[in-house]
């Protein structure tokens, strides 16, 4: 929740832990921040500074727990007010990121003195597009790619480049909606979601990539250390074999320094890119229906600019080829650690960021096994969220590289419990559907009531083995 708050205002989002286990407990939603880019300051307790070395229950060392995962960890101190000031700056500072407090509870008990604040605000290297400018004029067919450092505040600059390039463009998930994937020219999304084959294959017909925004950690394979990418960004990714030419700073500001002309591929070499991406969901059958089949018809049935979000599991990759975005800041998934558990916290953190949209959680059976207590605080709060459980009885994900590796699928499969009568019971109107059009019924009929439902869909997980 915390991740997704400061992902959609921009603003460090909050979490507050006890010492010890709440501590760990906060280590993969911390480190999902840190990979996703996402502003957020994370406030553990810890034991009394005068007691530390004697006082070994629940004792653990945070700072060397959280240092891997923020951009600083800070025990605070007298002059409390600057510290917090600072860790605010930094955590919203490119890259954004994480920053961990710990509060002593010796000192969480004394008044704060009043100092006055003064520190220096941390500053974004700021670099000409030049370099940029000049490999992209040579380019004879490039391709834009926009990635998670795009920001909604940077989508009209952004749809503006694409429009004067006249070229395609391809999104990773977490910039789905920065611009609208009913452009004529968008060919998908990169990368490792669904048919990534067709994707990648799409990024190699390009002589040159102007990536926007574009962080590798969304990638599951190396592709970008072997293509000719110059990248603009608010931070420097060049890392290991990838070396793009950089322009680092303000990316609306670089932008405009882009003095291009339009770079139009031949239509029928970008058609037959738009066709790769197309799939024909499978008839449904005794195992459940099409996960491609219900994607299409929740998102024909959900409002345009309303917000989903996406678990982890084979449905994610599936969501984040398949579900067109329309609007900047209307999609989110975890991505860069891709942890399951993400989906329903992060639809209550947009319901309450924007409590006059529809938000639509999608989630699989065992992920929403591991987030069954967050149906206590939907309840409690009201949020009309729609939850949709693809439920296939298994860690499909799983079972599909397992079947690749010609492994027979062991420990995957499992009996879900009765997610109609679990919802029910937490007092949440719940619904399984057994057919497409009692599917889209069902979520009109919930975006309408604005009311919190579950909708128990059974899903056939033989089409992830063509998808994923």
């Amino acid at each position: 929740m915390a991740q997704v708050t400061g992902e959609i205002t921009g603003v460090p989002g909050v979490c507050a832990s006890t010492l010890g286990p709440g501590a760990t407990n906060l280590v993969t939603g911390v480190a999902n921040a840190f990979l996703d880019r996402a502003p957020m300051l994370a406030v553990t307790a810890q034991i009394p500074k005068i007691a530390i070395e004697t006082m070994t229950h629940q004792r653990l060392d945070l700072h060397a727990l959280f240092a891997p995962i923020t951009k600083a960890s800070i025990s605070i101190g007298e002059n409390t007010a600057s510290q917090v000031a600072q860790a605010m700056d930094l955590a919203a500072a490119p890259r954004p990121g994480p920053v961990h407090l710990s509060l002593g509870s010796d000192v969480a008990i004394q008044e704060c003195s009043s100092v006055e604040i003064s520190y220096k605000r941390v500053q974004a290297w700021e670099a000409s597009a030049g370099a940029v400018a000049e490999r992209l004029a040579r380019a004879q067919q490039p391709l834009v790619l926009i990635g998670l450092g795009a920001t909604p505040a940077m989508a009209p600059a952004i749809r503006a480049l694409v429009d004067t390039l006249n070229v395609p463009f391809l999104v990773t998930p977490k910039a789905k909606g920065i611009v609208s994937e009913d452009h004529p020219l968008f060919l998908g999304v990169a990368s490792g979601m669904a048919i990534d084959r067709d994707i990648v294959d799409t990024i190699r017909i390009a002589d040159l990539v102007l990536a926007i925004g574009f962080d590798p950690v969304e990638c599951d394979k190396t592709w970008f250390a072997r293509t000719g990418i110059i990248a603009i960004d608010s931070a420097p990714m060049a890392e290991g074999d990838y070396r793009p030419v950089e322009a680092v700073g303000n990316i609306v500001r670089l932008l405009s320094e882009l003095k291009v002309e339009a770079k139009p591929w031949p239509e029928e070499l970008a058609e037959s890119r738009r066709a790769a991406i197309r799939r024909h969901p499978i008839e449904s059958s005794s195992h459940g229906l099409s996960p491609l089949r219900v994607i299409e018809e929740l998102r024909s049935a959900f409002p345009r600019d309303g917000i989903a979000t996406c678990d982890v599991g084979s449905h994610k990759l599936a969501m984040g080829q398949f579900w067109r975005s329309y609007e900047p800041g209307t999609f989110f998934m975890s991505n860069g650690l891709s942890g399951m558990g993400f989906g329903l916290p992060a639809a209550i953190a947009a319901q309450l960021a924007s409590p006059e949209k529809a938000v639509m959680a999608v989630v699989g059976d065992g992920g929403m096994l591991m987030m069954v207590h967050d149906l206590a605080l939907i309840r409690e709060l009201e949020l009309p969220i729609v939850i949709v459980v693809f439920t296939d009885r298994s860690l499909s994900l799983i079972r599909v590289s397992e079947s690749r590796k010609g492994i027979e699928p062991y420990g995957v499969d499992f009996r879900p419990p009765d997610f109609v009568k679990l919802a029910e019971a937490f007092g949440i109107h719940a619904r399984r559907v057994s057919h497409i059009t009692e599917l889209k019924n069902s979520v009109e009929r919930a975006v309408a009531e604005r009311k919190p439902c579950l909708i128990d869909v059974p899903i056939d997980h033989r089409e992830y083995y063509e998808l994923v």
